[in-house]
Order: C-alpha cells, then structure tokens, then sequence
C-alpha cells in the first residue's frame, strides 16, 4: 500500500453516509426500529447528551410531536426516521453561528469542506 492510499483511508469517505443503521429505540416503552445514517446516529447521540436526554425519550417527544402536527394538518404521514433527520438538522441549524462557520472554514467556495465529503488534500505529483 503507498503512502497516498494509507492516508486516504484515514480521511473521512462519502460511502460512510450511505448505509443505513438500524438501532431499537422505545417509544414510550415500546420496542421500535429505526433506520438511520450513522452520522445522524452520531448526531442524536450529541443532541441527547448535550440536553440531557436518552435516544429513547427524544424520540418518543418527536414521535407524539409528529403525530400531533399530523393530526392538525390532516397532512400524509411522515416516517420517524425522516422526522429525525429533519429535526437534528434543525437543531444544528439553529445553533450555527458565523463564528462556527468561520472557524469549520465554510464560506471560502467549498462547501464540502469539514464535512465527510471533503476530499483529502491533493498530494503533489512525484517528479520522476
């Protein structure tokens, strides 16, 4: 292996993203499975601890918060799992500041950076 793939493989990939991850959770003391990105799983598991929650009791408040909203609307039915993605993405977007962005270096033309998109830095072609 060359040192360009051994450094490779230490940078974060886009197929980390893709597959799925089912975890149970109970909602309100039932056993439940929900299918999510493991960055998302990464993410709850942050919110939870960061407001002093369990995976379990945050998900069962968003779970009655969805059917709520679900009955006012009279609206189709949304997945808990996408209600999760939309709700962790609320939540960090809301506590982004321009003082996070700018120390993430968003803003600069490359909005992949400090994501697991980014790409590794482009090592310099070895003269021959």
């Amino acid at each position: 292996m060359s040192g360009q793939d051994s450094q490779a493989s230490n940078a974060p990939s886009p197929l980390n993203a893709i597959p799925l991850v089912a975890r149970t959770v109970k909602l309100f003391g039932r056993p439940t499975q929900l299918r999510l990105e493991p960055s998302y799983w990464e993410a709850l598991d942050d919110i939870c601890q960061r407001e002093d929650l369990t995976v379990d009791e945050l998900c069962s408040d968003l779970k009655d918060r969805l059917d709520s909203q679900s009955r006012r609307s009279r609206g189709n039915a949304v997945s808990l799992a996408n209600a999760a993605r939309v709700f962790i993405v609320g939540y960090y977007r809301k506590a982004a500041t321009e003082k996070g962005h700018d120390r993430a270096g968003h803003g600069r033309g490359d909005p992949f950076v400090s994501t697991p998109f980014d790409l590794p830095p482009a090592q310099p072609a070895k003269e021959g």
